[in-house]
């Protein structure tokens, strides 16, 4: 990632925001915003992640169609460097745990003692393994074990290179656990209902993006599809849900 860019363009005319649309489908980069080209639209940001060797070229081909352009992030090494240094320095207990990204060995080990340490309130569900034979477990959050409640589904880490994600469902959890007897709006959703949780959902993609530092960015999941030498799944394409309508 050493000289990888993040571009910041602004298309300001339609002929600017098709000739950026064919740009960018034609070449090797990751559309940040918006998740498709066909959502570029005119006068607004447009973000995304250029390899070194293309950098020359695509500012080339953005002068030339007088596509107002800058670097919004010009070190993409360092700051992946940065996200996973206090993988595992502080102490779970601590709260600053929440405030760095950690590695799928490490998320198993967090549920284990979070379940452990507060099984009045959670309980582990196994549903099942991944392609790679890593396990898929739920959190149940549930105030009362006894009386069934409405249920909301939570889960993360779809996307395997969106850290944010997983540690989004770490948060929550970590802060209904510690906040619930003083917080008045979390006490009264854990009344109303139970919570599930699945802190990562695409456990082989997660664990892939950080044991292979040169995919830091991939996305999808770790599966084979037999004579094809493409690998893996975009797993939210795979639910009939009209997806970027």
């Amino acid at each position: 990632f050493f000289r990888d860019e993040v571009l910041w363009a602004l298309p300001q005319t339609d002929k600017q925001v098709e000739a950026l649309q064919d740009l960018l489908n034609t070449t090797e980069v990751i559309l940040w915003q918006p998740v498709v080209v066909e959502n570029i639209k005119k006068d607004r940001e447009v973000h995304f992640y250029v390899r070194a060797s293309s950098i020359n070229s695509i500012k080339a081909q953005l002068r030339k169609l007088t596509i107002q352009y800058r670097v919004s992030l010009g070190d993409v090494q360092a700051l992946i460097e940065k996200q996973t240094m206090n993988d595992t320095v502080n102490p779970r207990s601590s709260s600053s745990y929440y405030e760095n990204y950690h590695s799928m060995e490490e998320i198993y080990y967090w549920m284990e003692e979070i379940v452990r340490v507060h099984s009045d309130l959670l309980q582990k569900i196994y549903i099942g393994s991944s392609y790679e034979k890593r396990p898929l477990y739920v959190l149940k959050l549930s105030k009362s074990q006894e009386n069934p409640k409405s249920a909301i589904w939570i889960d993360c880490g779809i996307h395997a290179r969106e850290w944010i994600s997983p540690a989004f469902c770490l948060w929550f959890i970590g802060r209904a656990v510690h906040v619930r007897e003083r917080d008045r709006t979390m006490a009264a959703l854990l009344e109303r209902f139970d919570f599930y949780v699945m802190p990562v959902m695409n456990v082989d993609g997660y664990e892939y993006t950080w044991s292979h530092p040169s995919n830091r960015l991939w996305r999808k999941s770790r599966s084979s599809h037999g004579n094809s030498r493409c690998i893996g799944t975009d797993m939210n394409r795979n639910f009939d849900a009209h997806w970027c309508g």
